[in-house]
């Protein structure tokens, strides 16, 4: 990347700039990287230029052409500016632009305030430029751009809601195969993931099912939706389903990000569209106490568990202390593919093929 010697400086792309994953929706063609002025006020969803300063947890990036690229000190990559909630990783719920870290390997940046004990200090960035169009001038931010909401349509598909007990408790893969399973059984199915922080594992497990419609929030502009409105999640959630009836699904699986009791999926889960169009929940938890509270939760906020699965089935123990409290099945989505597609298909026997809320 080189210079412009100008009274305003604008940095000028060159073949050694790194896109991430996360700004992979931009015409990098119709872009500029431009100074920082006086008066930046960062958002989430900006699009900036920086320098990896120390390469420290995370050691490779995603980059816009689905590549894992190894990053050195001295690299200029592209990002997006936001928030992150992991319980497992980081926490970053501000962006203090003298003190940037790379939050995920899909290129989120943003301050990291805590980190769990099994994850090593994060990536050291410094801001160096931000995003512009090229023909306007003014700062790329990718929910401005991307995200516009639908029309609060009076008719959805139906929704089945994967919800963990938190985080990596196996929501993604059981999302995708219980959603392999029904497409085997000739249903179509979307499989969308509404919440989170931009990763690009996400979405290509879900594409790898052979699901006629994926989708998560980053294809919306969205870097993460931690600290997002409720009003924010609702439209989001409601413009997501809309683009899923192109293909005139007979089911959408929707992953939450994190568990039950984090704000965002609280926030989802409390809200009524989220309520009308459910009709019903798969659970994922690691272990049976955790299960248990999962249970109880959902049932608390009005939602009807399908099944549990995710790591508990892992340990027969677990699912028999789960099972001796709580008679929800407790199902393996590689052992049980039967007792899933029945359950389901029983499930959308009992609804019209699309919810009026």
């Amino acid at each position: 990347m080189k210079l412009k010697r100008e009274k305003d400086p604008i940095l000028i792309f060159d073949n050694s700039t790194k896109w991430t994953w996360s700004a992979r929706k931009l015409q990098r063609e119709k872009c500029n990287i431009s100074s920082i002025t006086d008066n930046y006020t960062p958002k989430p969803g900006d699009v900036v230029v920086v320098q990896v300063l120390k390469v420290a947890n995370h050691t490779r990036i995603y980059s816009f052409d689905n590549k894992f690229v190894r990053l050195y000190q001295g690299d200029i990559i592209a990002g997006t500016l936001g928030f992150r909630y992991a319980s497992d990783a980081f926490h970053a719920d501000t962006i203090n632009l003298s003190n940037l870290h790379l939050l995920t390997n899909s290129g989120l940046i943003g301050t990291v305030k805590n980190r769990h004990l099994k994850i090593g200090e994060p990536t050291r960035v410094k801001l160096i430029g931000t995003i512009a169009d090229r023909q306007n001038g003014k700062n790329v931010n990718l929910k401005e751009t991307f995200f516009h909401p639908g029309n609060f349509n009076l008719i959805y598909p139906p929704v089945i809601f994967v919800i963990g007990s938190g985080m990596n408790s196996g929501k993604t893969t059981s999302a995708a195969r219980i959603g392999r399973l029904l497409i085997e059984r000739g249903l179509s199915v979307s499989l969308l993931k509404v919440t989170g922080s931009v990763a690009y594992r996400d979405l290509f497990e879900y594409e790898a099912t052979g699901a006629q419609y994926t989708a998560d929030f980053s294809d919306y502009g969205f870097p993460s939706t931690y600290l997002c409105s409720q009003k924010e999640l609702v439209a989001l959630y409601s413009r997501m389903l809309e683009d899923t009836l192109s293909i005139k699904p007979d089911v959408v699986i929707v992953e939450i990000a994190d568990g039950i009791l984090q704000r965002e999926t609280q926030l989802l889960l409390k809200s009524n569209i989220a309520r009308f169009t459910s009709i019903g929940v798969i659970l994922t938890a690691p272990c049976a106490c955790s299960a248990l509270t999962l249970v109880e939760k959902v049932k608390q906020l009005d939602y009807s568990p399908i099944a549990v699965t995710g790591l508990i089935t892992n340990s027969p123990l677990f699912v028999a202390e789960f099972a001796s409290y709580d008679n929800t099945p407790v199902w393996d989505t590689n052992a049980n593919p039967d007792q899933w597609v029945d359950r389901v298909i029983g499930r959308l026997k009992g609804t019209s093929k699309y919810i009026m809320v």
